[in-house]
């Protein structure tokens, strides 16, 4: 296995500051927009194409204490905006920060299609927002409470309500008429809240992957009807079908041979609780469902090669960056749905209550959402009933998605009277903001120009139930611009790319990244990130730029100095090949970086 292949590399790129937003109209609850620094995004100009500031509200309707808003503005066409995008990530506890790598190439465009800026606002208690609500143990929400109380952190503060009253501060106090609201996975929850509380200033909703507060926690039944779908796309297609006619029963069957007869592979052993953990880790991951059937099979058929191929994409996958918390995602989920969902309603199915993909679904959910919510403060006031409007509102949703299933999405849209469901096949959670869904953008881009217009989804296309990882050795290449870094390279056709800049597959890895400063600095750090032994560096003419290679028998790091950083280039083969050979075949392809 090659040492730190399959790790994450993160360089970052120093932006410089510049101008921001002014105040432009009184806020609801607050005095102004206040300008501030941003954070590092690579691919973003801060001053031009991304701009920061602050908001302060009250902590409570007419109480003392105040929370400071952070809010990142996205896209050229934003000073002096009368409507903006408002986008709501996920968590809750994930912020701005945490899409740094995407919003170039994601945000960005979009913001230029419709014309408007893109918002975040770090929701109270997590990102850059201020008092970030930590707690050095959750598990004991006495000691949380205690350390609030201290420091005069009302908890009930921080509920799904008040930040929907946040958002309309933010409009508010950066003069907006109306706003789009698009919330994805828990931010349609907070999406739909800021409907019902500000229906006046809420031009057009948009919510993917829906969850709300009136939702059933029966993620048992969730998983297995998710299986149950990949399933029937697989049964549909004959090469699926080939593969592995009856998933549900194989992914059984394979789940109690390894509680005896574990697999042992590179990255680990995989036993019952590791191969129902994949699974589920795969069904949760927007573009991981097609790879499930080709999982399955791989340790059914004890391939360890394979399987372990597929680890390494599962070991990768993302997860909220900057400054998440734990501890305000725990106290909203038990404020929002914990006085709602007890244990006893989880479990209805009784196929699900027999399926052991299910009871291990089932037993994570009560230990991370029933159980911890004992203690934890209750606002009396919370209400779980469904959304009623008739905002114009897209509904978009992975037809197999294990964490905020399809019937939620129907459930959420029979109660929105101007609704429209776009269902993408082989699709999970996440369906479309985190990139990699062309289709879901472009009908995302349609409806914020004309909410009103009928929804075309002529681009959605058929079920892809099998994908296997190609091996690195068979790879051909295709152009691709990586817009975070600002020039073309050609990259592996048919590999998984996570974040833009990074391409996997079975048994190899490619990274493209910037580093501050001079190469010997980047060279130090990025080998010692991979796990390369220090070896004397080469300097070489490929194509028409002089490139500075570090190789070992598995890895090749290649390096070139442009004006203000470093271009770094990471390639791992972990099953033979010429790893130099394949890295300069990509490096040759770059020739304005």
């Amino acid at each position: 296995m090659v040492r730190g292949t399959f790790v994450s590399l993160s360089l970052a790129i120093g932006i410089a500051a510049s101008s921001f937003f002014g105040p432009s109209g009184a806020a609801p609850v607050s005095a102004s927009f206040k300008p501030t620094r941003c954070f590092s995004a690579p691919g973003l100009v801060e001053g031009s194409t991304m701009r920061c500031g602050t908001v302060q509200v009250p902590m409570v309707s007419g109480g003392k204490g105040v929370v400071t808003l952070f809010v990142t503005i996205v896209g050229s066409n934003s000073k002096g905006a009368k409507q903006a995008v408002f986008h709501l990530p996920g968590g809750p506890g994930a912020s701005a920060e945490s899409y740094a790598p995407i919003l170039a190439s994601t945000y960005l465009p979009l913001s230029e299609a419709v014309g408007k800026p893109i918002i975040f606002v770090d929701q109270r208690g997590t990102g850059r927002s201020k008092p970030f609500l930590e707690c050095s143990d959750i598990a004991v929400p006495a000691k949380c409470s205690a350390a609030w109380a201290a420091a005069k952190i009302d908890p009930l503060a921080f509920t799904t309500p008040n930040a929907a009253d946040d958002l309309a501060a933010v409009a508010g106090a950066l003069g907006l008429s109306s706003i789009d609201v698009w919330g994805a996975s828990y931010g349609s929850r907070l999406a739909l809240e800021t409907a019902r509380r500000h229906a006046n200033l809420v031009r057009s909703l948009v919510i993917e992957s829906v969850d709300t507060a009136d939702s059933q926690l029966d993620d048992a039944q969730d998983i297995l009807a998710a299986l149950t779908r990949v399933g029937s796309e697989c049964a549909s297609n004959a090469a699926c079908n080939g593969v592995i006619p009856d998933l549900v029963a194989t992914t059984e069957a394979t789940a109690k041979t390894l509680a005896t007869t574990p697999l042992v592979t590179q990255l680990g052993i995989i036993d019952t609780n590791m191969f129902l953990s994949d699974v589920s880790s795969l069904m949760e991951w927007s573009r991981g469902i097609s790879f499930v059937p080709a999982y399955v099979a791989s340790v059914r058929d004890r391939d360890a090669a394979a399987a372990e191929a597929f680890r390494g994409v599962i070991l990768s996958l993302p997860f909220p960056g900057g400054q998440f918390s734990e501890a305000m995602n725990r106290l909203v989920n038990c404020t929002d749905i914990g006085p709602f969902n007890a244990t006893a309603a989880m479990g209805r199915n009784a196929a699900s209550t027999e399926n052991l993909l299910s009871q291990a679904r089932r037993a994570q959910t009560i230990e991370q959402y029933v159980k911890p919510c004992a203690g934890w403060p209750v606002d009396p006031t919370m209400t779980n009933q469904p959304v009623l409007s008739d905002v114009p509102t897209l509904v978009l949703t992975g037809a197999i998605d294990s964490n905020t299933p399809l019937e939620n999405a129907q459930f959420a849209a029979s109660h929105l009277t101007n609704s429209t469901i776009v269902t993408f096949p082989s699709t999970g959670h996440f369906a479309v903001h985190q990139g990699g869904n062309p289709c879901g953008e472009s009908i995302l881009a349609a409806f914020f120009l004309e909410p009103a217009a009928s929804v075309k989804t002529k681009c959605v296309g058929k079920a892809k139930p099998i994908e296997k990882l190609p091996l690195p050795l068979d790879a051909s290449f295709q152009s691709a611009f990586i817009t975070s870094l600002g020039f073309s390279a050609d990259v592996p056709e048919g590999w998984i790319t996570l974040d833009h800049a990074t391409w996997r597959t079975a048994g190899g890895v490619v990274v493209f990244a910037r580093a501050p400063g001079r190469i010997k600095d980047a060279i130090a750090a990025v080998a010692s990130q991979v796990g390369l032994e220090t070896v004397a560096p080469k300097q070489e003419m490929i194509g028409n730029l002089t490139w500075t290679q570090v190789s070992g028998p598995d890895t090749s790091l290649l390096f070139y100095q442009a004006k203000n950083s470093v271009v770094v280039l990471v390639v791992g083969l972990s099953n033979g090949g010429d790893v130099s050979t394949f890295a300069k075949r990509i490096a040759r392809s770059i020739t304005s970086p």
